[in-house]
């Protein structure tokens, strides 16, 4: 139960309305306890006894039990409700807090799809278990202990029968429950299957019908739904079967109580009306027992969520600000790459002993063969990754000593792969700086020279770039990239391949920006096309994770070496200044 008792932990922060809410279920089983006794009364002083004075009273009583009750059931439901609510919203906003702080490294493990599905889907199961589950517990066993009471008052001996059907419905529900949490468990994780088929899908529509495989891709749907039903249809069945299984065990306890009650009634040794309470507070208690079952199989499916919930929750922050960490300054000196390794997967490294230095304000740029390694080591300057040995150093601090903010806060990064949020062009812009002024952004475009193709939109800078920046062209959603990096003002700045996917015309427009962003920034370049460092102040190439050649590109040229074959690969027909391409400069 301890996890469970890490659920209800959750409520500790709303206790004055849960205990609200107990004083209000605590009404609810009084009364259901009054209703009972009542029976008697009703019996014996009325229809055996013919009391006018009772005839007066007692439908007044039963009336005020009720309204007692109603007024009870509302607001402990009504209360419970709320602050089950309250607790998923905490639930799901811990979650996703602690998403955002994990590393790249646990994203690059993970499908999307099922990441949305716990944090959707998943705390959606435990909605029910703080909130309904929780009133339905305390209410259901509140009102179970009252009527036991009744039952113990008016006949022991005949309790002690009744209650001897209660172990055996114990050990056939407990048998249920604990296969339902299994059986809830792969439920989910079908539906976290199913979410990542269709983000997949989505994503992806374009390819999907280039290639024609909507038929593919729908009979993989209808496979894994399939997969999703049978799952649900097990659960339903496990579910469904603890109401009849009791109801039965029960009405042998009924037909028992009768048989033995009714011969005591016979003999003469005890009252139709004592009878018929005691009979009446047993029907009325084999309803929360009943109620009780079915709250401990939806207790089942909540832990089944919450286990996958809290194992996001429970993932180690592997970047983070170690005890004592400073805040990193602006850059003054230069950064150092010092004998720095890197592996994605234990005991096979990617990046072998790298040592390189970049003065402030240089261009370093890095080539090399896909899977060279260049991707890899410049994530590893933003401690997106962590160097597995050596260091980086800004102005000699090992970064793993600084605030991750901090020194993030420093790098700008424009990637090949260019993310808008599906959001204003506005606000894509001032990203990061969301109380800039119009004139601010307007600056940083202009900069990057997208304000005039801004100002052609519908709605200017107030228009809607669409999901992932869809209305756009890959052109035109490079410059607000580069604007967004202008309007964060970096003293380094990690070029990705910026240019590598656009046509002629628009990457002299990006690389026209990029002059503009570049300028006395320290910046490191990543070039698919090796014109556009060709006045790079280091041009550093890697070959299978190590640094092969470094220097100036003429110097480069001259070593008739790695870089220079393939710089003549790529301009077998073209001079350097005949070139089409623009070099940063």
């Amino acid at each position: 139960m301890n996890l469970y008792s890490r659920l209800l932990s959750y409520l500790k922060p709303y206790k004055t309305k849960f205990f609200l809410a107990c004083a209000c279920m605590i009404l609810v089983s009084a009364s259901s306890g009054a209703a009972a006794i009542i029976i008697q009364p009703i019996l014996d002083e009325i229809f055996m006894k013919q009391d006018t004075d009772m005839l007066t009273i007692l439908p007044v009583g039963v009336v005020l039990i009720y309204l007692v009750r109603g007024f009870g059931r509302y607001y402990a439901s009504s209360l419970m409700q709320v602050i089950g609510q309250q607790a998923v919203r905490d639930i799901r906003d811990r979650l996703f807090g602690h998403l955002q702080a994990l590393s790249l490294r646990f994203y690059s493990s993970k499908q999307t799809g099922q990441l949305m599905s716990r944090i959707t889907n998943d705390v959606q199961v435990i909605q029910d278990s703080v909130s309904i589950v929780v009133y339905d517990f305390l209410r259901e066993s509140l009102t179970m202990i009252v009527l036991l009471g009744v039952v113990f008052y008016r006949d022991f001996e005949l309790a002690l029968v009744a209650a001897l059907v209660i172990p055996f419905s114990g050990i056939f529900i407990g048998k249920l429950g604990r296969r339902l949490r299994v059986v809830s468990k792969e439920s989910q994780e079908k539906m976290a299957e199913l979410n990542s088929m269709l983000l997949e899908n989505f994503t992806g529509i374009r390819v999907v019908q280039a290639f024609g495989m909507q038929e593919y891709e729908i009979n993989k749907f209808k496979k894994g739904n399939q997969a999703y039903f049978d799952t649900v249809r097990r659960m339903i069945k496990i579910n469904e079967l603890s109401s009849p299984l009791l109801e039965f065990i029960g009405a042998i306890g009924i037909a028992a109580i009768i048989w033995y009650g009714g011969g005591q009634v016979i003999e003469g040794k005890t009252t139709i009306g004592a009878f018929f309470s005691f009979l009446t507070a047993l029907f009325m208690l084999y309803a929360p027992i009943s109620k009780l079952s079915r709250v401990y199989n939806k207790v089942q499916q909540a832990l089944a969520a919450a286990q996958r919930i809290f194992d996001l929750v429970d993932t180690p922050l592997l970047i983070n600000d170690k005890t004592g960490a400073v805040v990193l300054k602006p850059l003054e000196r230069g950064i150092d790459i010092v004998g720095v390794t890197f592996e994605y997967d234990p005991g096979k490294p990617v990046l072998h002993d790298i040592d390189l230095h970049v003065d402030k304000g240089e261009a370093l740029a890095f080539v090399g063969a896909s899977g060279a390694g260049k991707t890899t080591l410049i994530n590893l300057i933003p401690r997106f990754f962590e160097v597995a040995n050596g260091a980086i150093l800004f102005d000699g601090h090992d970064i793993r000593d600084v605030t991750v903010k901090s020194l993030r806060g420093q790098i700008g990064i424009v990637t090949q792969e260019i993310f808008l949020f599906h959001d204003t062009i506005r606000n894509n812009i001032a990203y990061g700086h969301t109380e800039a002024k119009i004139e601010e952004v307007e600056r940083a475009a202009k900069a990057a020279h997208a304000h005039e193709f801004i100002m052609k939109m519908p709605d200017g800078y107030d228009t809607l770039t669409g999901e992932r920046g869809i209305k756009l062209s890959g052109g035109q959603r490079q410059r607000i990239s580069i604007a967004r990096a202008i309007m964060k003002d970096p003293p380094v700045l990690i070029l990705d391949e910026a240019t590598s996917a656009l046509d002629t015309e628009s990457e002299l427009m990006v690389q026209k920006a990029m002059s503009n962003l570049i300028s006395g920034r320290t910046t490191f370049v990543i070039a698919h096309r090796l014109s556009t460092i060709l006045n790079a102040d280091k041009i550093v190439v890697l070959d299978k994770g190590k640094v092969i050649e470094t220097g100036a590109h003429e110097e480069l040229m001259s070593q008739n070496g790695y870089y220079r074959r393939l710089f003549e690969l790529q301009y077998a027909n073209s001079t350097e200044n005949g070139s089409s391409r623009q070099a940063i400069s």
